[in-house]
């Protein structure tokens, strides 16, 4: 009995295994094609209004409902059409039944479309009321409305029009905002379309009172700190990209992890409105310790490396402590300094700095003592140029060997200089500049044991050719005055001297090896510089590069001496940190054309 049993549970499963197989072989689907038709979203949305596209694929398709569906499919296109404008279309359709001995069932289904003519747009009417009606912005952006008079109407169009309104209206603080009138009327007797929009914004809502959420635990910054770096004011008009950018001036202060700021949305429904909008500010501060190591390489420097430590927060109002020290075969530094916040805006602080710093090259041995005190700022020129500013003054006690000279120099320095950098992106730049003007001096009797007065500019600039090409060309331009405060010069130390030659100088020549020489032959350095490159850098394969580039240059004590020439190839990486540059320059001037190999790591500008 139990054998009997065990085979009727053989056969049925067989059966069942046969019978979906023969299901599987009888499946019926439909293939559909649209023709007639080019544009994409059009296509895309017939394909999905039609019913029997919808349905290919259904276990229950039968050759019937196949025909009824084929049917319909000239009405579905014909409502597809109508979002873009077109109300008139012919639609010529053909099903095609599968082979007898196909063994998968596969209808064929073609509709070949004509268009006809579009629906043409008579009249426009875009009527904004409210407060927007005044705004600026709101007026720009009825001038690039979407759809305009003598258009094809197109539905997609339209409701991106209607959404711009709505959610500009949202993000500039006019939260009342409503349309009261959206019409389209169809004139079948000119086969026209008439559109008539009416926006009230209502009134417009302004910043509220400011409230900071701080973690007490850790540090609680004072407000005075915290308002440096608001973007708006209470009572100003509210806007959502203001509220951006103050967020993210709080966490480029590098005092927060993360920053978060909300406002209280108003109600809506409410018979009387209070139009100001509180704003709160969740912050949560970073760790108040930064650790850092870095190494590298450059054939100036050779083999080079740094740690440092930031002490990014010392007190309730953001004073802030850096020590950095480097080391290279030629020079090794350290440096300490302090930093605190001034003024009304996150661009201004006073930093006392003090510091060490050795070098030994080919040209000079020196070591200094350091001490200094700037203020940073931003200065705004022509309404929109804006120049990272910092004026200050530097005590340096400097001991020096150059050429056969050694010395030991006492300056107190006043210094001021501004930067200006304009750039799509500092990392690598396709198109943008830099400029640097710095001057300093010194009298002597008042802290000092020499008088001078420097000046040096320098600037960059960088723009892309074609498609895969840059142009770059930097120049420098240095001139000391001596003379005319009864300084001598020959008691400068090298720090205040010019130099050229090398990695970022005038390639070809090694470092600081190109100026005025004494008697001997050693370069010991002139009162001015001059020195000017062109470069073309051009993409080979993904994130190389090659470039051919000449320099010419020198630092001399008259404009009227000779310059020095050099020029060479060089291949490019882009890095995460910016270019790997790998140059072999030439010694233009030199009699045996030396070949030098010049490396250099870093940002374009």
């Amino acid at each position: 009995m139990r054998g009997i049993w065990i085979f009727l549970g053989w056969v049925l499963i067989s059966f069942s295994v046969f019978a979906a197989d023969e299901d599987l072989k009888n499946v019926t689907t439909v293939k559909v094609e649209i023709k007639g038709i080019e544009q994409a979203d059009i296509i895309k949305n017939i394909l999905a209004s039609l019913r029997i596209e919808q349905q290919k694929n259904n276990d229950r398709l039968s050759d019937k409902r196949i025909r009824r569906l084929h049917k319909k499919a000239p009405e579905d296109i014909q409502v597809a059409l109508r979002p873009f404008g077109y109300y008139r279309p012919y639609v010529d359709s053909e099903l095609t039944p599968p082979a007898d001995d196909a063994e998968k069932k596969t209808w064929q289904a073609v509709y070949t479309v004509d268009l006809g003519d579009p629906l043409i747009l008579k009249t426009v009417n875009v009527e904004l009321k409210g407060e927007a009606n005044q705004d600026e912005y709101f007026k720009k952006l009825l001038a690039q409305f979407p759809v305009k008079q003598g258009d094809v109407f197109n539905s997609p169009n339209y409701e991106k029009g209607k959404r711009v309104l709505r959610n500009t209206a949202e993000s500039r603080g006019y939260f009342d905002a409503q349309f009261l009138t959206t019409r389209i009327l169809l004139d079948e007797s000119d086969y026209s379309a008439n559109v008539k929009l009416i926006f009230d914004s209502g009134k417009r809502y302004k910043f509220g009172e400011i409230q900071y959420d701080q973690d007490q635990e850790k540090v609680e910054f004072k407000e005075s700190l915290l308002n440096r770096y608001k973007t708006f004011n209470t009572g100003d008009a509210y806007d959502e990209d203001t509220m951006l950018e103050f967020r993210t001036s709080l966490v480029n202060s590098r005092y927060f992890s993360d920053v978060d700021v909300s406002i209280q949305r108003p109600d809506l429904k409410a018979t009387e409105k209070n139009y100001n909008i509180p704003v709160t500010v969740k912050l949560t501060p970073r760790k108040p310790n930064l650790y850092t190591a870095s190494i590298g390489y450059g054939t100036d420097t050779g083999v080079r490396g740094g740690l440092g430590w930031e002490r990014r927060y010392l007190n309730s109002y953001g004073h802030s402590f850096k020590f950095d020290v480097q080391l290279s075969e030629i020079r090794q530094s350290a440096t300490a300094q302090y930093l605190i916040p001034t003024g009304d805006n996150e661009n201004q602080y006073l930093t006392a700095k003090a510091g060490y710093l050795k070098e030994e090259n080919d040209t000079y041995d020196t070591e200094s003592l350091i001490v200094g005190l700037s203020q940073n700022r931003i200065r705004t020129i022509f309404n929109d140029i804006h120049l990272q500013e910092v004026i200050g003054i530097e005590y340096r006690d400097e001991k020096y060997q150059i050429g056969e000279d050694t010395g030991h120099a006492t300056l107190l320095m006043p210094n001021a200089s501004w930067s200006y950098v304009k750039a799509d992106d500092r990392i690598y730049t396709l198109n943008g500049y830099k400029l640097d003007f710095t001057v300093r001096g010194a009298l002597n009797n008042l802290g000092s044991d020499n008088s001078f007065l420097q000046t040096y500019l320098s600037g960059k600039y960088i723009h892309q050719v074609f498609e895969k090409g840059r142009f770059i060309t930097r120049g420098e331009w240095g001139y000391t005055s001596v003379s005319l405060l009864d300084g001598e010069f020959r008691d400068l130390p090298p720090s205040i001297r010019y130099f050229a030659g090398g990695d970022k100088s005038v390639r070809g020549y090694d470092y600081n090896d190109l100026g005025p020489q004494d008697s001997k032959g050693n370069v010991i350095g002139g009162k001015h510089l001059i020195v000017g490159s062109a470069e073309y850098e051009h993409q080979i394969v993904g994130k190389w590069s090659a470039a051919v580039f000449y320099d010419v240059g020198n630092a001399v004590n008259d404009f009227s001496e000779a310059l020095q020439h050099g020029a060479g190839v060089g291949v490019r990486w882009r890095s995460p940190i910016g270019l790997i540059r790998v140059d072999l320059a030439t010694a233009l001037n030199a009699d045996d054309f030396p070949i030098r190999l010049h490396i250099n790591i870093g940002p374009d500008l």
